[in-house]
């Protein structure tokens, strides 16, 4: 397999981003809000959009969603990606969760699945896991990742990093899964986030890497 390498120079908001609320204590329950971001590659369009929110006073109980389209710049519709990943969770201790909900991907369908999570939060360092299981048809295992590290520089201004990442296997090697990694690399200005960005997606257990690399803005 290649090996690639990605660095990305991106201005991103640390304060109004799904997770990214700077603080100065350890939080283990992600804070409400919500977060759009677009990405202009050399290959395809891609928007993201992840949703948190509190369902409970206490904030154990949340909601948790990505939904991403991506799109080449060529008119076939066939090319086109929709993928959406919404889950329940309920904090049980210093961090650790338990979560389940439904994936879309259109090469596998709608997907029910069980897991686990864990969320950290501190002043500059953001990490949720969510390993899951599911439970209909190819019994598909995925560890989907979210890391963000974004250390104040001035007043307005931090650096931004970010990995997001999804890998999937599963038991039957005939069904394809799909898996990726997201990175971004930059510094954020108040509330507005643009900068540098790269794709990397791979669908199925012997298909091609597909690179994107280009220019992202997030609101």
């Amino acid at each position: 397999m290649k090996k690639f390498l990605f660095l990305i120079l991106l201005l991103a908001r640390p304060f109004h981003s799904p997770f990214m609320h700077a603080q100065n204590v350890k939080n283990y329950y992600p804070p409400t809000s919500i977060s759009v971001e677009e990405m202009v590659g050399d290959q395809r369009q891609f928007l993201q959009l992840i949703v948190s929110k509190d369902l409970s006073a206490n904030k154990k109980t949340g909601l948790l969603s990505f939904t991403s389209y991506s799109a080449p710049y060529k008119s076939h519709s066939g090319n086109n990606e929709f993928q959406n990943t919404t889950l329940i969770h309920q904090h049980l201790f210093s961090g650790i969760g338990i979560q389940s909900g439904v994936s879309f991907i259109p090469t596998e369908g709608i997907k029910n699945f069980i897991g686990l999570q864990y969320f950290y939060q501190n002043k500059a360092l953001t990490l949720i896991y969510l390993p899951s299981y599911y439970l209909k048809n190819n019994h598909k295992i995925s560890n989907m990742a979210l890391l963000e590290y974004q250390p104040v520089i001035t007043k307005n201004w931090s650096l931004y990093t970010r990995v997001q990442m999804l890998y999937s296997h599963s038991q039957h090697s005939e069904n394809p899964t799909k898996s990726y990694v997201y990175s971004r690399l930059g510094v954020t200005h108040k509330s507005i986030s643009f900068g540098l960005a790269h794709n990397l997606d791979r669908q199925g257990a012997h298909s091609t890497i597909q690179n994107n690399y280009g220019l992202f803005i997030k609101i």
